[in-house]
């Protein structure tokens, strides 16, 4: 049943900004090794914000929601999905091949690699997060090593549907099926961090939806409940912020706890990203203009995802590192081509959602 108590109103565009800055942020300080200041202010505030977890929640939300708009027509679902994700993809793609050339010792030689084509036809499906050993020379050794949410998203997308079948079907049980999922997932994110990320079966459960769908279904159980949980998150941002505030100073700061890993190594981790949840729900709904007034609709957040790591390995590429004006540059820069792919490409393909047949 479609929640119409939801204000369509509200500030998740800037929340998706403020996590994707967040994530350049942290791949700027590690890649550019920028210390002083900004790396302590890091580690005691910005990485207890990772943007990832938060894109996962906000997902859950708005992709759930979005389905039970158009679950009768799934070739319209799925046709929004990746409209909203491809077309930049792509152009991203074209920017990426162009520097990797132009950097490459011997660029035709590149192109004529059968490795080289594979990888191009990963990247314009479903396989964004793998690098040939061809391409490992260029900046941090991976071309664009973010693209790899690209396709837990996908997995997203495929998973609502079914989702939304178990719990039409089963609608008394719905709390318990959604739980249910939920601690399978917690169980396999347990399982998996217990390998070293350098190892394969880490890697490789690290690609797929099962670790990381609990942060998921965050958003789809906020969205079944809504009707419940909205007078404890609506106009709450600040009382749930400094909430969580609090619990990272005391458990995460003093106590030393790892509390920013996409694994669950301790039980504060997972508490972490409950208090996270009601964090990012909360300032959706307080103050609820704000995304408008700030962007005027314009959704720049997934360019500046996908986009900053080829700022970043440019400046690698060049040496160009440990300063606060490179790190600068790369806020600029990445800013500055999600601006361009936003009015030029997103925006146009965006208009085709809206069509009909």
């Amino acid at each position: 049943m479609i929640q119409k108590n939801i204000n369509k109103i509200n500030n998740f565009d800037l929340i998706r900004l403020l996590a994707a800055l967040e994530v350049v942020f942290t791949h700027s300080v590690h890649h550019l090794e920028i210390k002083g200041v900004i790396g302590e202010f890091g580690n005691l505030f910005v990485y207890y914000f990772p943007g990832v977890p938060i894109f996962f929640t906000i997902s859950g939300f708005l992709i759930y929601w979005s389905y039970d708009r158009n679950s009768d027509n799934i070739v319209k679902y799925l046709k929004n999905r990746l409209l909203r994700l491809y077309p930049a993809l792509w152009f991203c793609l074209i920017i990426t091949v162009i520097l990797l050339l132009f950097d490459a010792k011997q660029p035709f030689i590149i192109l004529k690699a059968g490795e080289f084509w594979l990888w191009i036809a990963a990247q314009l499906t479903l396989f964004q997060f793998w690098t040939p050993d061809l391409l490992r020379f260029w900046g941090v050794g991976t071309p664009n090593g973010s693209l790899w949410t690209i396709f837990i998203e996908i997995q997203f997308y495929l998973f609502v549907p079914i989702l939304f079948f178990l719990l039409k079907v089963f609608s008394k049980q719905k709390f318990i099926i959604i739980l249910a999922i939920m601690l399978i997932s917690i169980g396999v994110n347990l399982f998996f961090g217990q390998f070293s990320e350098d190892s394969m079966i880490a890697k490789l459960g690290g690609v797929t939806v099962f670790p990381y769908l609990y942060n998921f279904l965050f958003g789809v159980l906020a969205y079944h409940y809504w009707d419940r949980i909205k007078i404890l998150v609506e106009k709450k941002m600040l009382l749930w912020l400094a909430a969580y505030m609090l619990y990272i100073n005391i458990f995460g700061n003093w106590m030393g706890n790892d509390l920013n890993s996409y694994f669950l190594y301790t039980p504060y981790h997972l508490i972490s990203n409950i208090f996270l949840a009601f964090v990012v729900l909360s300032t959706a709904f307080t103050f609820n203009n704000t995304s408008n007034k700030i962007l005027n609709h314009n959704d720049i957040s997934y360019g500046v995802y996908i986009f900053h790591m080829l700022v970043i390995n440019v400046l690698v590429q060049r040496g160009l590192i440990h300063s606060t004006y490179y790190f600068v540059l790369v806020f600029i820069a990445t800013i500055t081509l999600a601006s361009i792919s936003w009015f030029f490409v997103e925006r146009k393909f965006l208009k085709l959602k809206n069509l009909k047949k």
